[in-house]
């Protein structure tokens, strides 16, 4: 076998790989969907795969605040729900190549398909005046922390001696 002495990369990795085939006169290997390595896999009613949505969750004095990327998607396909403690985020990403087959695939770190997020929240929060938008294809949740949960520092007074 003649292999090329460039460095390894897309390309590369192509004609390796039928170089790799026609040696060993070996079928392609059929590749499972995987989600990118910080996703979950959950199992839901219709064992259709879920992935969980990468998120981060910040709290300043008034506020909670969730940003999640969502590349690909519109605020329409986006589900948020929102309890007294717990707020989910929910919706499917598309494949943009549909028509390609596994064997197609060489790297596969995006995931496709449906994803969900579940995150418990520190404290209570006014869900009637929670805000969700999106900048640049990153969801931004805002969530006002509820006055009668916050903590409050009480000054103790000398009454009489």
């Amino acid at each position: 076998m003649d292999f090329d002495s460039k460095p390894i990369g897309i390309g590369n990795l192509t004609n390796l790989k039928k170089k790799l085939r026609s040696a060993q006169k070996i079928e392609p290997v059929q590749l499972k969907k995987v989600p990118a390595e910080n996703s979950v896999k959950q199992s839901s009613g219709d064992d259709e795969d879920v992935a969980q949505l990468a998120v981060d969750v910040y709290e300043t004095n008034d506020e909670l605040f969730i940003v999640a990327p969502l590349a690909g998607l519109s605020p329409d396909d986006v589900r948020i729900e929102i309890t007294e403690d717990i707020v989910v985020i929910e919706g499917e990403r598309e494949n943009p190549l549909p028509n390609l087959e596994a064997d197609d695939l060489l790297v596969q770190e995006c995931y496709f398909g449906s994803f969900s997020r579940s995150i418990v929240l520190p404290e209570a929060i006014d869900s009637k005046k929670a805000k969700a938008q999106f900048q640049k294809n990153v969801l931004i949740l805002s969530m006002p922390k509820l006055d009668n949960v916050r903590t409050r520092v009480v000054k103790v007074k000398a009454v009489g001696s």
